[in-house]
């Protein structure tokens, strides 16, 4: 969520996840308080899954935060919906159409366990009722959703409650103070509207350019594979502290590497990332594809 905004792997922004699992059934009760009480505390989910909509099935990219807020990626459509909760766009083949109505979320599976009835199935409880079915594992979080209306999600990674999920649907849908979306930019359009020029790492662990966003002063480089599974960002910017505090830096400790100290840690709570400074510039390198391969990616920019 390519679009200039339409080919967006972001997250990822979005997407250090937690693989789902199962378990043994016999230590699977089927407590529908629990249930809800997990629901309950979950603020804002995002992740990777497979959607079938009709005719439709591809891979996407989602995080949503309750109430309404939603993201969706269409990774081999190059599409994506987005919506705030008032407004939303949506995204393909580099033109833009803006909507007001809610779009349905089918990862949003509250309305199933609202009066659903549960059972244990296989490693799984299931919960179901007239609108449609919901399978979770031993942590209570969906592994599938099923909805009458023919919509099917199986869920391959998710992460719940991240710090970066209302930032992301913010930062795509423009922010509160601006009628247009920020889109993705190529490098050299980035440099021009920031007027400083980036540093791009040489190694990308396997990851491809998808785009860049550039919000304020701060730039944000986008890098992803084909399956939209490993995911890595470069956020720059020439306040560090400001790049730090933007990207929720915690700093666990520091390196080394060609006579530049590099802060390692995470970033957004969740990621593996490494910042540093460089001819000025604040960098920071976050994202799912391991603290070795951002080592890596950051060894080659310094």
């Amino acid at each position: 969520m390519k679009l200039k905004v339409a080919g967006l792997p972001i997250f990822v922004i979005f997407v250090v996840a937690i693989a789902t699992s199962g378990c043994s059934s016999s230590h699977l009760k089927a407590n529908m308080t629990q249930i809800k009480e997990m629901y309950n505390s979950i603020h804002s989910m995002s992740g990777t899954a497979v959607l079938k909509e009709g005719n439709l099935n591809d891979t996407v990219i989602f995080t949503f935060v309750k109430p309404n807020k939603i993201l969706i990626w269409y990774s081999t459509k190059n599409k994506m919906i987005v919506y705030n909760g008032s407004s939303g766009l949506i995204t393909s083949g580099g033109k833009v159409k803006k909507f007001k109505e809610k779009p349905f979320n089918p990862f949003d599976y509250g309305e199933i366990i609202n009066n659903g009835k549960a059972y244990v199935s296989g490693n799984n409880i299931i919960v179901e009722n007239s609108l449609g079915k919901v399978w979770l594992n031993e942590k209570l979080l969906p592994v599938k959703i099923e909805w009458k209306k023919g919509v099917f999600v199986k869920i391959v990674n998710i992460s719940i409650n991240g710090l970066g999920d209302e930032k992301i649907i913010s930062d795509l849908m423009g922010g509160k103070h601006k009628e247009k979306a920020n889109r993705l930019v190529s490098i050299g359009e980035a440099e021009k509207m920031v007027n400083f020029s980036l540093i791009v790492p040489k190694y990308t662990a396997g990851c491809k350019f998808i785009g860049a966003i550039v919000s304020k002063d701060i730039v944000t480089l986008y890098y992803g594979n084909e399956n939209s599974k490993s995911l890595f960002t470069v956020v720059e910017a020439k306040n560090i502290s400001y790049l730090e505090n933007t990207c929720g830096m915690i700093v666990k400790s520091k390196i080394e590497l060609n006579g530049i100290t590099v802060k390692v840690g995470k970033a957004l709570g969740k990621w593996d990332a490494c910042g540093f400074e460089k001819d000025g510039i604040g960098v920071i390198v976050y994202g799912n594809v391991g603290s070795e391969e951002i080592i890596k990616i950051v060894r080659s920019i310094i």
